[in-house]
């Protein structure tokens, strides 16, 4: 039985997004998202995109949005 993996992580592109090509190409609510910037830095590579990695998706949440315990704490009391 073959698997249909994909690696995690960052692949290189050759040219740098522009504003309006990060949301298309980068999961920037991932968790490993930071790290995966620490490896282009240190590879020195003009751009990257999340689109091969295994953890990246399509529909992303808005990243304004308040997610996990925060949700709770900013809940009104009543």
């Amino acid at each position: 039985m073959k698997r249909n993996y994909r690696p995690h992580g960052p692949a290189k592109l050759d040219r740098p997004l522009s504003f309006d090509e990060v949301a298309g190409h980068r999961n920037l609510c991932c968790g490993l998202y930071g790290i995966c910037l620490q490896v282009v830095v240190r590879r020195r590579w003009t751009s990257f995109t999340c689109q091969p990695c295994s953890l990246y998706t399509r529909n992303q949440p808005d990243p304004d949005a308040v997610v996990g315990p925060a949700k709770v704490l900013s809940m009104p009391a009543r």
